[in-house]
């Protein structure tokens, strides 16, 4: 007698899904994947057997979040990269259909942020070079060495060599969910670097250095062990930098999030003709193709801008 195999609902293979890969990746990750699961995927997929799952429906889902525009172009990815490795899995081990996502184009993403202005920048330096407190340290910190903000908010005394003006990336701190009795909190972590390429040391200039040694002078640091940011063993918290650095762009009217001071510490990079690959590894991106796509076209336009500025000779009068 022969027995029917029962056929899977979306919501059991994307658990199963999920379950292996939380074997080979962090636990950060893990939470991003189950959030998209929960957030986004779930509300359309959830019961829906793998058998009804098929590219028309899987076309009209993305149709429809991009028309919603509330979506950066990274967080579909995100959404389409989780969905395409369910389906796959699904695939390999249920022989449900192949689903084919070439079809569907996101186009490029830079994330949505923008370089600094000139005006936005001055005002925010002359504001930080001022004042010697937590939240000035690690602005200028990320304005000139491209620091995360986990990043930055993982930094100890001891990971900045004032004899060289190095600063070794070797942790960053992230806010995930955890789930304790069955109910969701959320917990600081201190967690490896982003990527292998994240851990990494970035050559800081020296007016900056120069800031940081009086800085640390100031507050008679004893401890190198403690978080540059609370100057204690107390962990940095990026929801923390974050609010104060929004009460400083409130301050001068900016509407720029923290992470505008890594892609203006790029972009000025670029424009002051640093090599792209030295800049790809001072970034701890894992190849330079990540450089060139993120920042280098939003320079053309102002190297464009600046040779436009060059005057004709004077003696030509028509062409």
């Amino acid at each position: 007698m022969k027995f029917l195999k029962k056929e899977k609902y979306f919501k059991e293979v994307s658990n199963e899904w999920l379950l292996l890969k939380k074997l080979s990746i962090k636990y950060s990750t893990y939470t991003k994947y189950e959030n998209i699961i929960n957030t986004h995927l779930n509300i359309s997929f959830d019961n829906l057997l793998m058998s009804e799952i098929h590219e028309d429906f899987v076309m009209t889902y993305f149709h429809e979040l991009i028309e919603k525009n509330i979506y950066s172009i990274s967080t579909l990815k995100s959404i389409r990269y989780v969905l395409k490795s369910i389906l796959e899995y699904s695939q390999m081990k249920y022989h449900t259909m192949n689903i084919n996502f070439n079809f569907i184009k996101l186009g490029k993403s830079n994330n949505g942020y923008k370089p600094l202005t000139i005006e936005q920048k001055v005002s925010l330096e002359s504001h930080c070079f001022q004042r010697y407190e937590g939240i000035s340290l690690v602005v200028l910190l990320s304005l000139y060495g491209g620091f995360r903000l986990g990043e930055v908010a993982g930094l100890k005394w001891e990971d900045i060599d004032f004899h060289t003006g190095l600063i070794s990336v070797n942790r960053t701190i992230e806010r995930l969910k955890v789930t304790q009795e069955s109910e969701t909190k959320t917990q600081l972590m201190i967690l490896e670097p982003k990527t292998i390429t994240s851990k990494r040391i970035v050559p800081i200039p020296k007016f900056i250095l120069d800031y940081i040694r009086k800085y640390y002078e100031l507050f008679d640091v004893k401890d190198i062990t403690h978080y540059i940011y609370t100057n204690s063993h107390k962990i940095s918290d990026p929801r923390n930098i974050q609010y104060h650095f929004q009460k400083i762009c409130q301050l001068y009217g900016f509407q720029i999030n923290f992470h505008t001071l890594r892609h203006t510490y790029a972009t000025n990079c670029i424009m002051n003709d640093i090599d792209v690959k030295s800049l790809s590894e001072m970034l701890g991106h894992s190849s330079v193709s990540i450089t060139l796509e993120l920042y280098v076209h939003s320079t053309l336009e102002f190297k464009i801008n600046q040779v436009n500025k060059l005057q004709k000779p004077s003696f030509i009068t028509e062409l």
